[in-house]
């Protein structure tokens, strides 16, 4: 009977009573009276937030720091780098304005300067010009060598005039401007006595002077040996003797006459009566060789 009665109570609670869920379980009277509660709820999400922001602030207060921390440090950083460079800026404005002011000194003084350049290239060419009438002077000089030192005694001029005379034998005395000894030291004892520079009046007696004393070469005068030459300046005698060889060639050249002409020209009268200049020894010679037959090997002479 009883067991009857128990598996007829286990059927009947079978059939009434379902079976409790997890979800059912932690559903409580407290989390239930949370859910109905949103006020709650809001509190504590503003309290979330609140601490969100406290802690953000915090963040941001705390890289402004460092920010402030390394701006200081860079601008320190860069004064220290500008100060140097702004001393080296004011150093070189200060240069340049010295160069500016130096720079307009200075052309000032190059203006000064290319006035008196262009002053003196004015003398110098007149003083050129006034050189070339003095050496055209000399044209009318010519040099007296053997002469004994004093022989002239104290009237140069009529001795050297009279002594011309009768050495080239000449119809009338030659009219003389001056004579005297060349300017150099006196002689001594057994030193060759000084050069006697005697100027013609005329220039085409000078030339009869001249032509004369190479007619009668040798000249001798009271058992002395005389010699009369044209008076030239260096520079004029250098380029004279350049044309030494050249009229060597032409000594043995028939039939062509030359003459050195004033102050170093070569001209040449061949044998068909063509006269031709050179004021270039090398130039006369390569002449000669094409156009002159002379009894000498000219490429020797070159």
């Amino acid at each position: 009977m009883a067991t009857s009665r128990s598996k007829a109570d286990t059927g009947r609670g079978g059939r009434n009573k379902a079976p409790i869920s997890t979800d059912d379980a932690n559903r409580s009277p407290r989390n239930e009276g949370a859910a109905d509660n949103p006020s709650g709820n809001i509190t504590c999400l503003q309290m979330m937030l609140d601490s969100v922001k406290n802690e953000i602030c915090q963040k941001i207060d705390s890289l402004s720091t460092d920010l402030r921390s390394e701006i200081v440090t860079v601008r320190s950083d860069v004064k220290g780098w500008l100060e140097p460079l702004q001393q080296m800026v004011e150093s070189n404005t200060s240069t340049i304005k010295e160069l500016e002011r130096s720079s307009s000194d200075h052309s000032d003084r190059i203006t000064e300067l290319e006035n008196l350049i262009s002053t003196l290239n004015d003398r110098l060419t007149h003083l050129d010009a006034k050189c070339e009438d003095l050496e055209g002077s000399r044209r009318n000089n010519i040099r007296l060598v053997g002469l004994p030192e004093g022989s002239e005694g104290s009237r140069p001029t009529e001795y050297v005039a009279q002594l011309l005379q009768e050495v080239l034998q000449l119809r009338d005395k030659p009219l003389l401007d001056r004579a005297h000894r060349t300017l150099r030291d006196k002689p001594k004892k057994g030193q060759p006595p000084r050069p006697l520079v005697v100027r013609v009046h005329y220039f085409h007696v000078r030339t009869e002077i001249l032509q004369r004393a190479a007619e009668l070469s040798p000249l001798n005068y009271d058992g002395k040996r005389l010699s009369v030459f044209a008076d030239y300046t260096t520079a004029v005698a250098k380029k004279r003797s350049a044309f030494r060889d050249v009229k060597r060639v032409l000594h043995s050249c028939p039939g062509v006459r030359f003459g050195l002409l004033f102050p170093a020209v070569l001209r040449i009268t061949t044998a068909d009566g063509v006269s031709h200049k050179f004021v270039e020894p090398s130039v006369a010679l390569d002449f000669i060789r094409k156009n002159v037959k002379s009894t000498e090997t000219v490429g020797n002479d070159t």
